[in-house]
């Protein structure tokens, strides 16, 4: 016999979603990873990429999810023009700023 389990969103929304342990638990790993990230920028000589980088917060609208519920984010935010082509390749080397720092986190 197989059962689902389900989960009321209200609780979902007062107790996960919305609970400051999990943003603060988001934004501190975000916060962790960007000076990695700056640091290795710096080391590879590339000060423009370093000083783009920056963590943002916020909510996914949950309009893919099939509960639509909203999630909290942080993330690392790199604002160079060119940080695709230097992540992963292209008309630039590869550098892959953030895999590294990713790696060397470990988490």
């Amino acid at each position: 016999m197989s059962r689902k389990f389900m989960v009321d969103e209200d609780w979902m929304r007062k107790n996960v979603l919305s609970n400051p342990t999990v943003t603060s638990a988001l934004n501190a790993k975000a916060r962790r990873l960007a000076p990695i990230v700056k640091r290795i920028a710096l080391k590879e000589g590339d000060r423009h990429y370093a000083e783009s980088v920056r963590v943002v917060q916020g909510k996914r609208p949950g309009t893919k999810s099939p509960s639509h519920i909203q999630r909290p984010f942080a993330r690392v935010v790199v604002g160079d023009e060119q940080a695709t082509e230097k992540e992963f390749g292209g008309k630039l080397p590869k550098k892959g700023f953030l895999r590294r720092a990713i790696a060397e986190m470990g988490d």
